[in-house]
């Protein structure tokens, strides 16, 4: 076996020094061109039928984040994440606040005292063919709309 030369060796090590770390970097950054898939809830699913929401109940349903009131008006929906850091906001008999940074909402969702700065959005709500009522988180809908039984 041939001895490498002290020049041969500095060569080898330079290359080394320079391409180890460069590969590293080229699949470091072609990591970059494949799309994290970040899966979670559904954004459409059935909350229960329409009498199991009765005149003046207000509840949380935790696994989605949701609460769900009745009034006279109608069943609404609303996000219990608060808009500031998404900490889930708590119920209490004045409206909600958030336990990490002590913002108020009224019971409608608008912020009665911040850091956060925009109400807690409502969501589109229906009832399906099934006659399960139906939140869909990814439809937004205006303050004061609810679902009415036909």
């Amino acid at each position: 076996m041939k001895k490498l030369s002290r020049q041969e060796f500095l060569n080898w090590l330079a290359w080394g020094s320079v391409g180890i770390p460069g590969t590293l970097l080229s699949l470091g950054s072609f990591r970059f061109l494949v799309p994290e898939l970040v899966f979670g809830p559904p954004a459409m699913f059935k909350i229960g039928k329409p009498e199991d929401f009765p005149l003046g109940s207000r509840m949380l349903l935790p696994e989605s984040r949701l609460f769900i009131t009745s009034t006279g008006e109608g069943i609404m929906a609303m996000s219990a994440v608060c808009t500031h850091l998404g900490c889930t906001v708590g119920k209490l008999e004045w409206g909600y606040q958030c336990p990490c940074h002590g913002s108020r909402f009224d019971t409608g969702g608008r912020v009665l005292r911040g850091p956060a700065q925009k109400p807690l959005p409502w969501f589109k709500i229906f009832q399906g063919p099934d006659g399960y009522v139906v939140v869909d988180t990814w439809r937004p809908v205006a303050r004061g709309t609810f679902f009415t039984l036909a």
